[in-house]
């Protein structure tokens, strides 16, 4: 049963008026509890309040993607289009948090070298490199989805297509 109540008054609100509804970002429903407003952010959105407002903000939690034909310094929460030969450097580990995440798409049929910093190690499937190793495609179409661990400064595989050679 729904009810509208739209007046201007200065006291309380009569008790059959829902005055709260606890949103759920899995299921988009609204359940009213008694005297309370919650408002639960979830994937895509972010909610502020100031004084009496309220704002709902959408967030992409996409990553940004940039084509790259040289050498780069790759950076966290990216992803890459890698057109030709070339070598991406991984983050540095300071500053880095757990699951930070790099992507890398091969997208010619040339050398695509993937570098771990110095104090670092790259995984690729049971394949682990040297402390400052390395993972190559010549593959097109070959992708991989690293994310960064703090503990064993490495990063680990989350996805990968084609064939990497990590040494």
């Amino acid at each position: 049963m729904s009810q509208i109540f739209k007046a201007v008054t200065s006291g309380s609100l009569p008790p059959s008026v829902a005055q709260s509804f606890i949103t759920s970002p899995a299921t988009g429903t609204a359940v009213p509890a008694a005297g309370v407003l919650t408002f639960v952010n979830g994937n895509g959105i972010v909610f502020s309040a100031s004084g009496s407002s309220v704002t709902a903000s959408v967030i992409n939690d996409g990553f940004p993607w940039t084509d790259e034909a040289d050498s780069f310094p790759a950076f966290s929460q990216n992803g890459y289009f890698c057109t030709g030969t070339l070598t991406a450097r991984l983050p540095v580990t300071a500053g880095l948090a757990n699951g930070a995440t790099v992507i890398i798409y091969v997208d010619s049929a040339s050398a695509v070298t993937v570098q771990a910093q110095a104090d670092q190690f790259i995984q690729v499937g049971h394949e682990d490199s040297v402390v400052g190793g390395k993972t190559i495609s010549t593959a097109l179409g070959s992708t991989l989805t690293l994310s960064f661990r703090i503990a064993d400064t490495t990063w680990h595989t989350i996805s990968s297509l084609g064939t990497w050679t990590t040494t």
